[in-house]
């Protein structure tokens, strides 16, 4: 089976490319580049990571043409042009985080511009099956971006206090482990319609700073908590998923403690590792 990648280059994307996937580099809201990727491919299932995730910059007016093309514009494109099995990767921001613990049926009401495309990005995808619409949330992995779990460190270790919300939550996911259960998917296609594919937990950002400062071997006291959520857009306080139709389809979840024993594995192996200021 050949399954290709939109956005090949972004952290989801490029796990997946590791995993044998095939790379589909082009824009995907220019119809004939889209048609001529597909033709020279021959993919069976696709897999469209491509997206515009910056949140506070979507509220900017010279950015709405730019958010439009890549997170709805664009999807329209491939669903129409692919008629193969359709995995599009979206997120829990199409939720306005009043309850959390989000299921499939749940009805999405965003809280900003960024939330909105993807809610129309949904739509786009589903004017034909077969497809799944992935939902997944707060991605932490080694990649060429800094994530969540690097930040936390560097700050760290400068060895002084700084201050996580306490009231802003969400489902740490590991790419890794995202990314076999979207090969899971793909190869099975046992899902069609909606699922959410995160990691297990709903946690604060500042108990998820801290899990990482005690795995890290950090002063985890050194972790503030705050009501204060910083960025221009408004942010959906507990857009958390629930993912109890992913775990019943036997998709492979790692726990957030066993993500991070991973991630902490991997860096060891591989990277070298941030010096821990006790």
């Amino acid at each position: 089976m050949k399954i290709g990648v939109t956005g090949p280059n972004g952290r989801l994307g490029s796990e997946l490319i590791k995993r044998g996937c095939v790379p589909l580099e082009m824009r995907i809201d220019d119809r004939e580049a889209v048609r001529d990727a597909l033709e020279r491919e021959s993919i069976d299932v696709l897999i469209n990571c491509a997206a515009y995730t910056a949140v506070d910059d979507a509220e900017k007016e010279a950015e709405k043409d730019a958010l439009f093309s890549s997170n709805h514009r664009g999807v329209g494109i491939l669903r129409q042009e692919f008629l193969g099995f359709f995995i599009h990767i979206s997120t829990g921001y199409v939720f306005n985080g009043e309850k959390g613990n989000y299921s499939e049926n749940d009805k999405p009401d965003p809280l900003n511009e960024y939330g909105w495309s993807k809610f129309g990005g949904e739509q786009a995808a589903n004017i034909r099956n077969p497809t799944c619409v992935v939902r997944t949330l707060d991605l932490f992995g080694h990649g060429s971006r800094i994530d969540f779990v690097r930040a936390v460190r560097e700050m760290l270790a400068l060895n002084k206090p700084i201050e996580m919300p306490k009231n802003l939550y969400g489902n740490p996911t590991y790419i890794p482990s995202l990314a076999d259960a979207l090969l899971q998917l793909a190869t099975k296609k046992s899902r069609i319609g909606l699922l959410h594919i995160a990691g297990e937990s709903i946690l604060s950002r500042y108990e998820f700073a801290r899990l990482i400062a005690k795995k890290f071997d950090y002063d985890h006291n050194l972790i503030l908590a705050t009501n204060k959520i910083k960025g221009a857009a408004p942010r959906p306080r507990n857009a958390g998923l629930s993912i109890e139709l992913a775990k019943s389809l036997g998709l492979p979840i790692l726990k957030v403690e066993e993500a991070l024993e991973e991630y902490h594995s991997q860096e060891r192996a591989v990277h070298e590792p941030l010096n821990p200021r006790v």
